[in-house]
């Protein structure tokens, strides 16, 4: 079982794959890629078949999905849907920790910025008197 957030995730990383539906056209027709045909073949069937469980519509309304893919299968597309967004978001879990790191630390530096703005404009406002 799943979540609605967790399922609208999901939702969005499946249907992201599924915009890209020409590929499989294009490796299948033109190119003649026979070996990348079968590879997005076999990924939109993972995809179908996780859509049957979550659904196909955005605005469903449950509170739990119940997911009925063999775990085998459902740890093989949930791995490829989360090297996906990886990829699409273009971090790998270091630059990820990294990104962070360096979130805090800007906050801090935001936070120590906006202390030297207030305490600056309080002593210009006293002349310098006092803070």
């Amino acid at each position: 079982m799943i979540t609605k957030d967790q399922r609208a995730g999901l939702y969005e990383l499946v249907c992201n794959h599924l915009y890209s539906v020409d590929d499989l056209w294009t490796a299948l027709g033109r190119s003649r890629d026979y070996a990348t045909a079968e590879r997005l073949g076999l990924e939109f069937t993972e995809d179908f078949r996780l859509l049957n469980d979550i659904g196909w519509d955005p605005g469903d309304r449950r509170e739990s999905f119940e997911l009925t893919i063999p775990v085998h299968d459902l740890v093989e597309t949930l791995k490829r849907l989360h090297d996906e967004a990886e990829a699409v978001l273009g971090e790998s879990p270091a630059e990820r920790r990294s990104r962070e790191e360096d979130e805090a630390t800007n906050e801090r530096l935001r936070s120590g910025l906006d202390a030297c703005e207030e305490l600056l404009v309080a002593l210009d406002e006293s002349g310098g008197d006092s803070a």
